[in-house]
């Protein structure tokens, strides 16, 4: 009797055993399930959210916000004036605006869509960008021939560094070392040790007017644009000099290279057109026309689109770049001078590229073509020049002397113009319009003695320069 009574009770017992395990192993089942299907969406989407785009709107004292997955613009942010050109802090936390007009920085934290902070620089700021290992900010003072450092920790500015004359952009290296800012009126590149934060040397003979430039992802070259010769010079970096010149649009031009290194889209203000460079081949293989005076350029982390800012149109035009066609114009404030994502313009790292292999043969050949083509030519001599003028204001100047004058804008270096001064005949006033980056009319025939008043009609500031051949 007992025996069957315990085996009476062990039925139960096991039975109950039994599904505490199943229910057990069930819970445990469920909990792995559910870890994997999360580990499922995180394949799918690391990150849906693409970074944003960031447009100076210089005609209209502020910065607007493109969502680049619907194109539209999300925010419109107050800054300071005449803000020309910004950058995106490495990681994407802020975006630095630099206000040229009130010879500072607006600090815009990327989370909230707000100035947090305004930092004062030197004189008619111009070009920014970082070091990729988010240590320091550079500022390109133009109007006063320095370039502030800023610390990005503290969002302070630790010092100047004496640099060439009118300089007007920078760009770090790979490996954030080296600070390289262009000169324009001294043709030349000067390289800032970033661990001393003073220049180490010098890259003479970069001629036509180094003005905007940007560095390939594997920090052999220098792609500088040369806006007195409507080209794109080519430095390689270990030469230390300028090796090649490739000719594009128009003006002043802002370049950005894709992720992969193979191309440059180069936009040109004094056109209405865009050149995409074939950075190995160094050659022109597509102008896309994007509408009348086209300046930032901005590619995209993924390499798939390029945004272009059209100062005369107020827009900004994107570019598929598979077909190199724009495929739409998002409508903006006034004057949109520059764009900015991040990684753009070099200011953080991308993902790894190719590396570029010129032909050494071809190398040579180029090198001793450029040596062959230059020739010694004496200077012109300057007569006068003129402080920056905004909008509105004027430059008077009385030719008292006969010949023949060029005349052309230091930060601007494509506007040229000729006066032709005759020796007889009765002094006259002439006026000249400074306008979408022109001088109109560009060449006049005047007598000894006449006055020639400039006015300059661009948000952009301009100047006259007048020498004598």
């Amino acid at each position: 009797m007992l025996q069957k009574f315990k085996g009476r009770k062990m039925v139960p017992f096991m039975c109950l055993v039994l599904c505490l395990i199943l229910l057990l192993s069930g819970c445990g089942g469920a909990a792995d399930t559910k870890s994997e299907d999360s580990n499922k969406n995180t394949g799918k989407e690391p990150k849906t959210d693409q970074p944003l785009l960031y447009v100076n709107n210089s005609g209209s004292n502020n910065v607007q916000v493109i969502d680049p997955k619907t194109n539209k613009i999300i925010k419109t942010i107050p800054v300071g004036q005449h803000p020309t050109y910004n950058e995106v802090t490495p990681g994407g936390q802020y975006v630095y605006v630099v206000n040229s007009g009130s010879n500072n920085v607006s600090v815009i934290d990327t989370k909230m869509s707000k100035v947090k902070k305004t930092i004062s620089v030197g004189k008619t700021p111009k070009g920014i960008n970082f070091t990729p290992d988010g240590k320091w900010a550079y500022v390109i003072n133009e109007g006063e021939n320095t370039v502030s450092v800023i610390d990005l920790k503290s969002m302070d500015e630790t010092g100047k560094i004496d640099v060439g004359k009118h300089p007007h952009n920078g760009v770090a290296s790979p490996d954030s070392s080296k600070f390289y800012v262009t000169n324009t009126n001294s043709n030349s590149v000067s390289v800032i040790d970033t661990s001393s934060q003073k220049v180490k040397k010098t890259i003479n003979h970069v001629k036509g007017a180094p003005h905007n430039l940007t560095i390939t992802p594997d920090g052999k070259t220098l792609l500088v644009s040369l806006t007195k010769t409507n080209a794109v010079g080519v430095i390689d970096l270990k030469k230390g000099e300028m090796i090649d010149t490739i000719p594009v649009v128009t003006g002043h031009h802002v370049m950005d290279v894709t992720p992969d290194g193979q191309y440059a889209y180069v936009g040109g203000i004094g056109s209405d057109a865009v050149s995409v460079i074939d950075i190995p081949k160094r050659q022109v293989i597509k102008t896309i026309h994007v509408g009348q005076g086209p300046h930032g350029v901005a590619v995209t982390p993924d390499g798939k689109k390029a945004y272009v800012g059209v100062t005369g149109e107020n827009t900004v035009a994107v570019i598929d770049i598979a077909s190199n066609k724009v495929i739409e114009d998002i409508k903006t404030d006034k004057v949109p001078f520059f764009v900015s994502i991040l990684g753009s313009h070099a200011s953080d790292h991308r993902q790894p590229v190719h590396q570029m292999a010129m032909d050494k043969d071809q190398q040579n050949k180029d090198t001793m073509a450029s040596t062959g083509n230059s020739t010694k030519k004496s200077p012109p001599k300057q007569t006068a020049s003129s402080p920056l003028l905004n909008k509105g204001k004027t430059y008077r100047y009385m030719f008292k002397k006969a010949g023949t004058y060029n005349v052309h804008c230091n930060p601007h270096p494509f506007m040229i113009m000729t006066v032709i001064v005759k020796p007889d005949g009765q002094p006259k006033e002439k006026k000249i319009d400074l306008k979408d980056y022109k001088f109109t009319p560009n060449k006049i025939t005047i007598s000894a003695g006449s006055t020639v008043t400039w006015t300059n009609h661009d948000n952009d500031q301009h100047n006259v320069t007048i020498e004598s051949k």
